[in-house]
């Protein structure tokens, strides 16, 4: 891309000045020019197409004192939308989700065990159509984001792993394209967590964390600068315990004791139950001694596998996303306190861990994120034009 040329200039700036309004609202446009360092007459410029494509919209007035009053900027959030799919291991969530990251359809359904591609895509078109069939203007979709629980190669969007499915080296991407109308893009659904929790949880740009997917399987990667540099790194086995087969083939992983599928398979056995999930046994803990114990020692676990991870990685945070970082606050609290305890002074004074604030919404959300990003706002590539220098200031 030639960053000189006065028509990539004129993109760059338009996107600069999108994503400026949408994440400061009731800014003007002396605001705008002033705070990106763009003169007034181009920023008018850009502001009234933004305006004129349906994308912006003046708000009134701002008193100001003397003068005359400035005229605010807003997003019109619903002017475009996203699809966002997250494909879990036990449920798959489907929504359309608009620029400012409401849900304004959501639907939740069992993912079948062990797909086959071909099923699981047409499973995804047959959603994503369903949505498109219920809207009055389907045109305003920009593109539509798919997550799953596997190693994908960004540049194709081609699933290269996902273990336990047997799945490799599926081109997902291209598949869903030939049959869907509008932009597809398929990412690790621990990276769009991350991509989530930084558009609408509390992950600031200048943290290092590493970023947990606590779920069916556990799920890991690391952050610095805002973005994940390691995305498929295999948290999960990291050996905690002597026995305990893991599923993938090893003894003691970390999975043997915290997963939500090794939790469920003791818990099933304990109740004599099928299907029992880790919400049900969370609802019925503090009536049995048995669950209760089951449950702390997955906390145990988790805290001391987080003091493996900052001693090594020294994070500045170590967040707890996915869908069992919902369990009950004390059990939350349980792992805070243990790895405080544990870990040495110079460890837990300079890791901080918590729970992430998207929770248990995190892949849905971080899936309608990756789409938003890679369709409207391009904030990703404005950080990396940003950081080489290479945006122009007129």
């Amino acid at each position: 891309m030639q960053f000189s040329q006065p028509a990539t200039a004129r993109a760059i700036n338009r996107l600069r000045v999108l994503n400026i309004i949408a994440k400061h609202q009731g800014l003007s446009r002396a605001d705008v020019a002033r705070d990106l360092a763009l003169n007034k007459v181009s920023t008018s410029e850009i502001v009234d197409k933004l305006v004129e494509e349906g994308m912006v919209e003046e708000t009134g007035r701002r008193q100001t004192g003397a003068g005359r009053p400035p005229t605010q900027l807003a997003i019109l959030k619903d002017a475009k939308a996203v699809i966002s799919i997250d494909v879990g291991i036990r449920n798959t969530s489907v929504a359309l989700v608009n620029m400012a990251g409401d849900i304004l359809r959501y639907e939740r359904y069992p993912t079948e065990v062990k797909p086959a591609p071909e099923v699981l895509t047409a499973t995804i078109i047959r959603n994503a159509n369903k949505i498109l069939a219920r809207m009055k203007d389907p045109s305003i979709i920009a593109g539509m984001a798919v997550s799953l629980n596997g190693t994908i190669e960004p540049a194709t969007g081609t699933v290269l792993s996902i273990p336990h499915w047997e799945w490799e080296h599926v081109p997902l991407n291209v598949a869903l394209s030939r049959h869907i109308q509008f932009p597809v893009i398929v990412e690790n659904n621990v990276k769009a967590m991350v991509t989530g929790e930084r558009w609408f949880g509390s992950i600031k740009d200048s943290h290092s964390l590493f970023y947990i997917n606590w779920g069916e399987h556990i799920g890991a990667t690391w952050v610095t600068d805002g973005k994940a540099v390691k995305n498929d790194c295999q948290f999960g086995h990291l050996p905690i315990a002597r026995t305990g087969l893991c599923r993938c083939g090893a003894i003691g992983c970390l999975e043997t004791i915290a997963a939500g599928w090794a939790l469920a398979a003791q818990g099933s056995a304990h109740t004599n139950e099928q299907d029992i999930t880790v919400k049900q046994l969370c609802g019925r803990a503090q009536f049995d001694p048995f669950i209760d114990a089951l449950i702390r020692k997955a906390c145990d676990a988790m805290a001391n596998a987080f003091i493996h991870a900052a001693a090594i990685l020294r994070p500045d945070e170590i967040l707890i996303g996915g869908g069992i970082s919902a369990l009950p606050e004390p059990y939350m609290q349980s792992i805070i306190d243990t790895f405080n305890e544990r870990a040495s002074k110079r460890i837990s004074s300079s890791t901080i861990v918590r729970k992430a604030s998207l929770g248990d919404r995190a892949g849905l959300l971080g899936t309608a994120a990756v789409a938003l990003d890679e369709f409207i706002f391009r904030r990703t590539l404005l950080e990396q034009l940003s950081m080489h220098g290479s945006i122009a200031r007129n």
